[in-house]
């Protein structure tokens, strides 16, 4: 999730052509998912979204969430620590008509997880992580374990961007890669939470 200029609209769905509004350029710390890495995305998930439950745990711009949203997802949370982005996200979202389906949760994602999945609008179907590059070796031993404490629905979906050129540390037990897709410098790893479920 550094700030991106140029027009971004929403792929297909409900939504479809709406401009999703551009980060303000004081909110420097962002880097919304590109609009071909999106579609890209989504192409992929299409049949799995009509009714997911959806967690972006690292909201940023909020694109990933309201793509999903449009494609058929019944609601989805949002987590976002800085509180200007909150405010970004939140008139995106009153602008879009989407209260009532979206919920923002102020907060670092590792403490945000710390907490009740119920509270949260969860377990979830579908997670988003989009942290920031740099960032993303570090979390993941942190974030991963703590989705699979009771965030995730049976076969879940859990899709992560990340550089390309990062050797990420491997994902805990549970989680089985079902893809890796390649977009330029971004690559992005679809994977299936089997945690808990009988085969």
């Amino acid at each position: 999730m550094g700030y991106s200029v140029g027009m971004q609209r929403v792929g297909a769905g409900t939504l479809r052509g709406r401009v999703l509004r551009p980060l303000p350029p004081a909110i420097g710390a962002v880097r919304p998912t590109g609009s071909k890495v999106r579609e890209a995305i989504f192409d992929r998930l299409h049949l799995g979204l009509p009714g997911a439950v959806v967690l972006d745990l690292f909201a940023g711009s909020g694109a990933l969430a309201i793509e999903a949203i449009s494609r058929g997802a019944a609601r989805a949370t949002l987590v976002e620590q800085q509180p200007k982005v909150l405010r970004f996200l939140a008139e995106q979202i009153r602008e879009f008509a989407l209260t009532d389906r979206v919920r923002l949760v102020p907060g670092d994602a590792r403490q945000v997880l710390r907490g009740s999945p119920a509270a949260a609008g969860g377990p979830f179907s579908l997670v988003l992580l989009d942290p920031p590059y740099e960032e993303t070796a570090a979390l993941l031993p942190v974030v991963a374990p703590a989705l699979a404490a009771g965030w995730l629905q049976p076969d879940a979906i859990v899709v992560c961007e990340h550089d390309r050129t990062l050797a990420l540390p491997a994902w805990p037990e549970g989680f089985v890669l079902a893809a890796s897709r390649r977009y330029g410098q971004t690559a992005v790893d679809f994977l299936r939470w089997e945690g808990g479920v009988s085969r």
